[in-house]
Parts: structure tokens; sequence; C-alpha cells
């Protein structure tokens, strides 16, 4: 009986130790979790709420400020570390820091984004080659200019002959002698006709100087939207990268707990899950970011671009009266509307090609004439009547009349267009950016909420490691929401002052 008993507190004994030993290994490997959760990576400052200074404390640190309470109790912080913000209150969006406050950041930030959007539009327009095609095309446009111009002076003509030769038929010989000849027609009177032809070509002339403008505007734009674009990309894929960190460090802390703990599997297996959506997501924004390189270097080339970082992102107002009131004046509209005139007075010309045309002619003819005298100075004044072109003169005025009516009816709809554009765009920069500032304050929100059930799940046991990982999810999205709708207002304004056709010179100085 004392042998039974002997061996039964043996049992007994050998069982609490291996108990102890087993809360010791779960102990351990708690702490040593704890360490390992502890984020390595430093967030990078964005927009709004981005912006303020933020602690965001370690697990280990969250650990500290977390008392044990019963189950019953309500769950309260310690007193805080030194350096860190008093414990979080009702937010409130008066409590968010005036725009006067960061009034010489913001204009640091202007002048900053202004000047990198401006020296790329330059390095863009010194390979653009639809830009070099314009400008030729001006070029071009001017010779033409020139070439009109010159109808208006005398028209000069020299010719000359040879001796002539008869061969075949009668055998009389009959040559005519050398001869040389000059002709000066002056136009005494056409209707107007030259002077039409003229202002057609000073039309097209300015038709073409206002499409390279366009071409430069478009050319803006597409620099602009793609630096727009590449910043926006880089930056949410900072933001999921820190993501995926946080996703391995929660997959770490399980596989530690895992390890004593067969019965959490499932909650590692839902970690791993939510990693790698987390690492898709940061590839896709890494791969969008370098699409925008690869369209940017074919604008700018392989010249380096530094993007300050951190800085405080700012365009110009959007006033939609002055937009609307500078949109008339849009390079398009303007191409139209010298293209439509170049168009009706080259109809006008055509009309008085219709009417008789006077000139004034001088000629002379040097040598011999067959009867061995030198022919006198001649002059005289003639008159040219197209009476009758079997109507194609007409169908040609006809053409030309209605081209000009339909440049016009064009410059008109391009016009709507680009009013209606306008419009759209500010109303798209006004709502994404009031959507980014409610996203500012759903930041503060979503972090808070992250971290306290980071806390009730891993200390208290009150939550579920889904509602953690759907707290991270939802604080992820919602920064990545933040930039995005932010950087969309960017591109809204950037699309506003592009169809007022004043972005390419407020980049290079020409507007405030």
């Amino acid at each position: 009986m004392k042998s039974n008993n002997v061996k039964l507190n043996s049992q007994f004994h050998f069982s609490a130790l291996k108990g102890s030993l087993s809360k010791i290994v779960c102990v351990w490997a708690c702490a040593t979790a704890v360490a390992y959760a502890s984020p390595k990576v430093t967030e990078v400052n964005l927009f709004a709420a981005e912006d303020e200074n933020r602690v965001v404390a370690a697990p280990k640190q969250q650990a500290q400020q977390v008392k044990t309470a019963s189950s019953s109790a309500p769950k309260t912080r310690s007193s805080q570390p030194e350096g860190k913000p008093a414990a979080r209150k009702n937010f409130s969006y008066d409590s968010l820091p005036a725009k006067n406050e960061s009034s010489e950041r913001v204009a640091q930030g202007n002048l900053s984004l202004k000047t990198v959007l401006a020296t790329a539009l330059k390095m863009a327009e010194n390979r653009s080659p639809s830009l070099k095609q314009a400008n030729a095309e001006l070029g071009a446009a001017n010779a033409d200019i020139r070439e009109a111009e010159g109808q208006r002076w005398p028209q000069v003509d020299v010719n000359a002959n040879s001796r002539s030769a008869s061969f075949g038929g009668s055998k009389t010989r009959d040559e005519t002698p050398h001869s040389l000849s000059v002709n000066m027609t002056t136009n005494v009177f056409d209707w107007g006709r030259t002077e039409k032809t003229i202002d057609s070509q000073k039309a097209l002339g300015e038709a073409a100087s206002q499409k390279y403008l366009v071409n430069l505007e478009v050319l803006a734009q597409d620099v602009s939207n793609a630096i727009v674009e590449k910043e926006k990309a880089r930056r949410a894929s900072i933001i999921s990268q820190q993501y995926v960190e946080r996703m391995k460090q929660l997959v770490g802390m399980l596989e530690s707990i895992v390890m004593t703990d067969r019965g959490r599997a499932s909650e590692l297996v839902q970690a791993q899950a939510r990693l790698m959506e987390a690492e898709a997501s940061r590839d896709n924004w890494l791969a969008k970011e370098r699409d925008t390189e690869i369209k940017l270097r074919k604008l700018i080339g392989d010249a380096a671009l530094t993007m300050p970082k951190n800085i405080q992102w700012t365009l110009p107002q959007t006033d939609l009266d002055k937009l609307l009131k500078v949109a008339k004046n849009h390079p398009a509209l303007l191409q139209a509307e010298a293209e439509a005139k170049a168009t009706r007075l080259q109809a006008e010309a055509l009309r008085a090609g219709e009417k008789p045309q006077l000139n004034w002619v001088v000629t002379k003819s040097v040598g011999n004439n067959e009867y061995g005298r030198e022919d006198p100075w001649q002059t005289m004044v003639t008159v040219s009547w197209p009476i009758f072109r079997g109507g194609s003169a007409q169908a040609a005025r006809e053409a030309a009349t209605l081209r000009a009516e339909a440049g016009y009816q064009n410059k008109e709809n391009q016009q709507l267009e680009l009013e209606f554009e306008t419009r759209a765009a500010v109303q798209d920069a006004k709502t994404l950016l009031a959507r980014a500032d409610l996203y500012t304050g759903l930041i503060k929100e979503t972090g808070a909420v992250k971290e306290a059930f980071f806390d009730q799940w891993y200390h208290l046991g009150r939550r579920t490691l889904l509602d953690v990982l759907i707290a991270e999810s939802d604080y992820n999205n919602n920064r990545i929401n933040e930039v995005s709708y932010r950087f969309d207002s960017y591109l809204a304004v950037l699309k506003a002052y592009g169809s007022t056709g004043m972005l390419s010179r407020w980049l290079l100085g020409d507007v405030q």
C-alpha cells in the first residue's frame, strides 16, 4: 500500500513538473513572438493624417500599456511612455491643424512641384518629335506667306531662244535668229485677289503657330500626368510594402506560437493568406510604377529627374470662372478659328479671281529681228477675264466657303467640349480632394482600431485573429485610398488647367 502511494505521488509530481515546463515554453514562445513582432519599417509621411507626427507603438510597447484586468473589467491603458501622445479621445475634424499653420510648407511644396514639372517639360520639349514636326510646319507656313507676298511685286521673266532650223518640206531656208526677251508684268488691279491670298496664308501661319502651342499643351499634360501617376504608384507601393511587413510579423508570431500550440494552426493559415494578398497588391503597384516610369522615359529620355520626398504637394486653386474665361483663348480654339478664317479668305480670293484682272506689261527683246533691226521697248496694259471655266471656278469657291463654315462649327464644338471638360475636372478635383480629407480622419480611427484589436486578441483573447486581420486590411486600404483620391484630385486639377490651355504657361512661368 505504501509503495502504491509513493508511486502515485511520484506520478503527480512528474505531471506537475511537465505542466510547468509546458507553461515556461509557452511563455518563452510568446515573448519571442512579441519581440519578433516589433515593427522594423519606418512609415513614410504622406498627406493630411500622414503628415502629422505619428507614433505607431510596437506590439511590445502595446503590451506594456495594457493592464491586466478581469474578463468583466473594461480595458484601460497605463501611463504613456515619454514622447508618446496622450490617450486618444473622441476624434474631431476641428482637431486637425489649421491650413495657415502649414502655409510655409505649402508654398515650398508648390514651388518644388512646379520646378520639377517645368524641368520635365523642358526636357520633353527638346526631344518631342511632335513639336519638331509642328515647328517645321510653322516654318513652311511662314514661307508660304512670303510666297504670297511676292505676288504683289512686278514679276520679271527672261526668255531666250536659239536660232531655229527648218527641215523637210520646202527647201526654202527661213531661220529665226537668236533672241533674248525680258518681260515684266505688274498687277494693277485684281479686285483684292492677291491681298486675300496673302491674308489667307497669314491665317494659316497663325494656325500653325497655335498648333505648336496645342502640341506643347498636350505634352505638358502627358508629362505632368506621368509624374503624378508615378508618384502615386510609388507612395502606394511603399504603403503596400509596410502592410506586407506587418503581415510577415504576424505570420512570424503565429509560427512561433503554433510550434507549442498546434490548435492555432488555422490562424497561421489565415495570416499566410493575407500575406500573399498583400504581396500581390504590392507587386501590382510596383508594376504600375514601372509602367509610368517607362512612359516618362519615352517623354523625357534617360535624364534623371529627382522628385522631392515627403513634401506637401499643392496645386493652384481651380477657380471655375477664371478658368472658363481663360479657356476662350485655348490654342486649339485659336487654331480652329485661324484655319476657318484662312479657308474663308481663300474663298474670297477665288471669287475675286473670277473677275477681270488688269496688268501692266513691259517687254524688250534683245538682238536684231528678221529685218536686221533691234526691237524697241514695249509697254501695254492687258486685261484677263476668265469668263467660262465649265463651272469649276464656282465649284471651288463654294467648296472653300463650306469648308470655312465647317471650320467655324468645329471651333464651336471644341469650345463646348473644353468648357464642360473644365467644369467636370473642377468638380472632380473638389470631390476627390474632399473624399481624400475624409479618409484622413478615417485613417486615424482605423489606426486606433487595429491597435486595440491587436491588444485584445494577443493579450486578452477577446478578439479573433480574423478581427485583427480585417482591421489591418481596413487600415491599409484606407491609406491607399487616401493617396489615390488625393493624387486623382491632382490629376483633375492638371486636366482642368490643360482644358483651358494654361498648363504649359503656368509651368513655364507665363501665368501665376
